[in-house]
């Protein structure tokens, strides 16, 4: 690694450790009060996983949870002083609670009278009382959607369910995630995120089953802890992981196909997901095993008009693309605690897929000049085969204090991934009459390595009761070698085409460090952040002697303000910068085609794009909430359309405009219909506006008002059979040059039977069940005049058994934050 990518490394890191050593040593950290005691249910048998909450005698407010061992015993460490009482639940008993007592320095070890626990006089014999999460959960920073036992999302991948999230659109147009209507989200898997570019991060959710899925958080408005990267905030996929002692896991099977008119015969998938968890006194093992098999279509049907030097020519292309993939992914991983304070983790996921995709295209070209009409068309054939690897690994120490939220967390990640893209074009030219004229041969072949590298410290320091310090240091750095040979058939011989190959080298590296000081009052809370990224970055395209070599410093104040008006109503106001950068795939200057008239290139000038993000929301009884947001953002990256009006070619480019203003309104709420239906609802209504002075020669100014709405019922028939309903609406809309002229929605429902005590399922699930998930739109734009219709095997049925094993009594568990969190969503080269 350079010097000059070391030296403010070095900086940064001797400030900050100084700076933590510095507050430590000023803290006094020898708190050891603790709290123990025993609960008994009947017959004086000792109650397992029962409940135990330690309140503030004052308002019987929740200081503390946790849970009895086998024997019945609990233990709270670390309590600061004060005054307190316990209560205790468990399934089938009324609570119960303690008298009060007092925790100081002459009294720090205080041991509870035992609790004995009266049965609550209801009969479950035969009968396994499960508590089910609500699909969709809001919190006063984030939105929870409960992927785990929801009828909904079983049986499809990610990227469907992520469809069904409130505020999130799925942009298939585009390959593009939207948050509140706005592009530029951070994908996070367990708190890191993933390195793959907007067209790869499709496949890879898609390739990704909902059965591996515990939670999904939608964070609008991250604070300067997390990655800068993301100007529309963060999804964050948490994966399945039990903390229960013991064995325990779940297996599942999935089944289903699509059904949609002239649609392939085979759109079949299925899947098959084990998740295993040990836990003993001092180890935790976990570990996720998958294979799938999927197969899906996408059908593009495009109308283009040009006009040059009197010759009028209007192009209908079609294409219809069938695609299959298979693959097997695995994740295992290792906590050791070390001490009761210190926890040592490794983890490693991989996986391997291969994916074949056809594109039969068909072009009618009709053209008119000077009165006289005629007409000519091309018949293409494409296979691509896809076959994609990669590995990640982690490495993570957390170190407690004695002092009650002090901690230190170091993460240490590398990931490497290798894409292949060897891809076959036969295309015959056919004049008016249907004979071929001509036929030309092509192929490329796209091989792409990234090595990425990556480590992180945090430290929290409570300074009081009500005052925290946060800070921290990262730095990731990135090495992509993308190699693009295209080869052209001449004379039933095969000649590289060194005008048309490339081969670009992309080195990155970026260094950042934060600080957050938060302080609580009675009503009030703040927390005022500022992060700093300096990024060091060099592109170079080898053939055309292209390199970009840019580095910057970049800041990133964030700021929130809670206000508890009373004991159901309270206000969040918030700000926050964030940046963009471009993703790998959008840096190399490959050209794609998808026929001989239409192409994709990259752009190694594209800028990053900075945004402002401002928020105030109102939340009543943590159930309703309401937002008003405005984000505007500079340098906004889009996909450009530009045409060659003499050769007729039309490209889509990776661009900067201007600017891009974001207005929205956002009001979420549950209704308890009755005692068995249960509904959440999203509405959403916002103004996107996109601006450029100077755009493809032109003036870019574009805006419209629109709206979406996402509602899911739950329906509880019995106490064995459970159905749900959903239903998401997108308005038409304006992204950029591109306008989309229908309303895109889609119905969908489920039913569940458990049985066996509730470890065994069985869901049926359909997706878009009148097949109305589909975009139509056009653009126009200087000399731009085409429209689009864009239809994929939305409508699909599966079947999914599933059963749990071992002990499930506790709740699933964060995944582990990593080191990698702003560099994972910007790799893979591919195409689909």
């Amino acid at each position: 690694m350079k010097k000059k990518y070391i030296y403010p490394l070095k900086t940064l890191l001797t400030f900050i450790f100084c700076s933590i050593y510095f507050f430590a040593s000023a803290q006094e950290i020898s708190n050891q009060n603790k709290i123990s005691g025993k609960v008994n249910g009947d017959h004086q048998k000792p109650i397992e996983y029962a409940t135990i909450g330690l309140l503030n005698q004052k308002d019987s407010s929740l200081v503390k949870n946790t849970f009895t061992e086998a024997n019945g015993t609990f233990l709270f460490n670390n309590i600061p002083s004060g005054n307190y009482l316990i209560r205790a639940s468990a399934v089938g008993y009324k609570n119960i609670y303690s008298n009060g007592f007092i925790v100081d320095q002459t009294n720090n070890s205080v041991i509870i009278e035992e609790l004995q626990l009266p049965s609550s006089g209801i009969n479950l014999s035969g009968v396994s009382i499960t508590s089910r999460k609500p699909l969709i959960e809001q919190k006063i920073d984030r939105t929870v959607m409960n992927i785990e036992n929801n009828i909904i999302a079983s049986g499809n991948n990610l990227l469907d369910v992520l469809e069904k999230a409130p505020g999130v659109s799925i942009d298939r147009q585009n390959d593009l995630i939207r948050l509140k209507n706005k592009a530029g989200v951070m994908i996070m898997i367990d708190g890191k995120r993933n390195y793959l570019s907007n067209t790869d991060l499709n496949n890879y959710l898609r390739n990704m089953r909902s059965e591996q899925v515990s939670s999904i958080e939608i964070i609008t408005n991250p604070s300067s802890k997390y990655d800068a990267a993301g100007n529309s905030g963060i999804i964050n996929i948490k994966l399945k992981k039990n903390i229960a002692y013991g064995t325990n896991g779940s297996v599942s099977a999935t089944g289903g196909s699509a059904f949609i008119r002239d649609a392939p015969d085979d759109l079949y998938n299925g899947s098959l997901n084990l998740n295993l968890n040990h836990k003993m006194e001092k180890w935790n093992f976990f570990g996720n095993a998958s294979t799938f098999r999927d197969a899906d279509y996408n059908e593009i049907n495009l109308t283009r008009r040009v006009n040059y030097n009197g010759l009028n020519s209007m192009f209908e292309q079609n294409f219809y693309k069938p695609r299959k993939s298979s693959g097997i992914s695995g994740r295992f991983g290792a906590d050791y605690m070390a001490s009761e304070k210190t926890t040592i983790g490794i983890m490693v996921d991989g996986s391997k897929w291969d994916g074949k995709l056809n594109n039969d295209s068909q072009t009618f070209i009709n053209e008119v000049q000077s009165g006289i009409s005629s007409s000519n068309s091309l018949i293409q054939k494409s296979i691509a085969k896809t076959p994609r690897n990669n590995i990640t690994t982690n490495f993570s120490i957390k170190q407690e204090f004695d002092k009650k939220g002090m901690e230190l967390i170091f993460d240490a990640d590398y990931s490497g991934f290798k894409n292949i893209r060897d891809q076959d074009f036969n295309t015959d030219f056919l004049d008016q009459t249907g004979t071929i004229t001509s036929n030309l041969q092509q192929r490329n072949n796209t091989l792409a390595k990234i090595n990425i590298y990556a480590a992180k410290v945090d430290f929290t320091l409570p300074l009081s009761e009500s005052l925290k310090l946060e800070t921290g240091l990262k730095t990731g750095y990135v090495n992509t070698d993308n190699n693009f040979s295209y080869d052209r058939l001449v004379a039933g011989q095969w000649q590289n085409d060194p005008a048309a190959s490339n081969h670009f080298l992309y080195k990155e590296n970026i260094n950042a460090a934060y600080v957050n000081l938060g302080k609580e009052w009675k009503n009030w809370s703040v927390q005022a952040g500022l992060r700093a990224e300096y990024t060091n970055s060099k592109g170079n395209s080898i053939h055309d002697g292209k390199v970009v070599d840019i580095n910057y410093l970049s800041l990133f104040p964030t700021f929130f303000l809670n206000q508890t008006v009373d004991k159901n109503n309270a206000l969040r106001y918030s700000y926050s910068r964030r940046i963009d950068r471009p993703s790998y795939e959008q840096l190399n200057p490959f050209v794609f085609f998808l026929d001989p008239y239409t192409l994709e290139e990259g752009n190694p000038f594209l800028k990053p794009q900075f945004t402002d993000n401002f928020e105030i929301s109102y939340t009543y009884k943590n159930s309703v909430s309401l937002s008003l947001g405005y984000s505007n953002t500079s340098n906004y990256m889009i996909a450009l359309t530009e045409q060659n009006d003499s050769s007729r070619v039309v490209k889509v480019v990776q661009g900067n405009i201007g600017n891009y203003k974001n207005y929205s309104a956002n009001l979420s709420f549950p209704i308890q219909v009755s005692k068995w239906w249960m509904m959440q609802n999203q509405v959403s209504g916002y103004y996107n506006k996109f601006t450029d002075h100077n755009l493809l020669g032109g003036q870019l100014n574009a805006g419209q008002f629109a709206y979406n709405f996402n509602t899911s019922s739950s329906f509880t028939l019995s106490k064995t059979w459970v159905a749900e309903l959903n239903m998401w609406f997108n308005s038409p809309n304006v992204y950029g040059m591109d306008k989309a002229t229908r309303p895109q929605y889609a119905v969908n429902a489920g039913i569940q039977k458990s049985f066996f005590n509730n470890q065994a399922k069985l869901k049926l699930n359909i997706n878009d069940i009148f097949y109305t998930s589909y975009y139509r739109g056009d653009s126009k734009y200087q000399n731009i005049n085409l429209s689009v219709q864009n239809r994929w095997a939305s409508r699909r049925g599966t079947l999914t058994f599933s059963y749990n094993f071992g002990n499930q009594n506790v709740k699933a568990v964060s995944g582990r934050k990593t080191a990698t969190e702003d560099l994972n969503n910007r790799a893979r080269a591919g195409k689909n």
